[in-house]
């Protein structure tokens, strides 16, 4: 190639590169850590950086300088931290994801707390029995000038930091404005230095409190779907938030219809399984699950919504049509119409419109007193 087209190209191959560069401005990460940025000393903690789509490349920054480089897929890169010291790992981190040539800006900083450094602190609450609705004080107080220092309100078995706050005078006052059930718990708290090393003090007593009231609904879905033919074995799921404060609960699976629950199912977990093995029409119907915790006095929660299942063979086959026809143009406005066979002509029934392949419906509706139903597709 001549050398003044060769020179040329590089010039404008160059000029790209650094057009795209001031084009391109890469989403800045998320840092976060596992199982909390407030680590025992000795223990290990897991610092993980998400970057945008595509990032291949992390990098992990402490007090401003680099202090890790890997590639890694997936978006995601983990960074080890093993046996925290709390002078040299107790430190601020940020990370930042890279693409290509290119580098995002660095994450908001995530100051690494390691604790039982110095004495722990008190803990006490406005009352330990609240209503839902009310706010919670919970205060935190050190002995000495708490100038120097941050106070964390925790989460007490997995050190999960719910708020931070400055001190006023030697203690912090944390607000949990209109509490509900789900806020009852375990709750601790810690002060630490403001400045690196952010070293810690240990965590102070547990503090228990109890909201009452009914515990947040559970969520019920159906495996492998609502419709299913006879003879298929089901599996209903029962799901409930993640609770600090609760341990086993007993999980209760119920039909409309039936004075006591189908099944019951005590569990550890945040989910219970429930197999109905090959079910019938006779199971088609209107479910729903709850949980109650397993200690006294216990609390139960508020029923799921209802799941409704339907198992077909007890009724007449319907007939379904398309209109204008089978064979449509792109964007044309097509409905379908599912009919009940003319000697039936039965009320209040839910109509349910399927795709071949699939057990999850399109669309139901229950028309009142019709004996057809359109269903319009755009």
């Amino acid at each position: 190639m001549d050398p003044t087209v060769t020179l040329l190209f590089s010039i404008g191959l160059c000029l790209h590169w650094v057009m795209r560069a001031q084009m391109t401005t890469l989403p800045r990460p998320s840092l976060w850590a596992v199982p909390s940025p407030v680590v025992p000393k000795g223990a290990d903690v897991t610092l993980r950086c998400q970057g945008h789509l595509g990032s291949d490349r992390f990098q992990l920054w402490k007090d401003g300088e680099l202090r890790e480089e890997r590639n890694a897929s997936w978006e995601l890169a983990e960074f080890v931290l093993r046996k925290v010291d709390d002078v040299i790992d107790a430190r601020s981190y940020r990370c930042r994801s890279g693409q290509g040539p290119w580098w995002s800006e660095l994450s908001e900083p995530l100051a690494l707390v390691v604790t039982e450094v110095f004495r722990k602190p008190s803990i006490g609450a406005s009352s330990g029995h609240m209503t839902p609705g009310t706010t919670a004080t919970i205060w935190c107080s050190k002995q000495g000038s708490s100038q120097d220092y941050m106070f964390a309100l925790l989460e007490a078995k997995s050190l999960q930091v719910l708020q931070h706050q400055k001190a006023t005078g030697t203690r912090a006052d944390f607000s949990l404005p209109s509490v509900r059930a789900e806020d009852t718990g375990s709750y601790s708290c810690i002060y630490y230095r403001k400045t690196a090393p952010h070293r810690g003090s240990h965590p102070s007593h547990a503090l228990e409190l109890t909201v009452s009231g009914p515990l947040p609904k559970p969520t019920l879905w159906a495996q492998p779907g609502l419709v299913v033919n006879t003879g298929t074995n089901l599996t209903l799921w029962c799901s409930r938030p993640k609770l600090p404060s609760l341990e086993e609960v007993t999980f209760t699976l119920s039909k409309a219809g039936t004075r006591e629950p189908l099944r019951q199912q005590s569990s550890a977990d945040s989910w219970a399984s429930f197999l109905l093995p090959s079910v019938s029409p006779q199971d088609t119907g209107s479910y729903s699950c709850a949980y109650r915790e397993g200690r006294a006095p216990a609390r139960g929660s508020e029923p799921s919504e209802a799941l409704e299942l339907m198992v077909p063979g007890s009724l007449p086959k319907p007939s379904l049509s398309a209109l204008p026809g089978l064979v449509v143009e792109p964007g044309t406005h097509v409905t379908l119409q599912c009919r009940q066979p003319p000697p039936s002509s039965l009320w209040r029934v839910t109509f349910t419109l399927l795709k071949g392949g699939t057990f999850q419906p399109l669309q139901s509706q229950s028309p009142a007193g019709c004996w057809k139903l359109q269903l319009c597709l755009l």
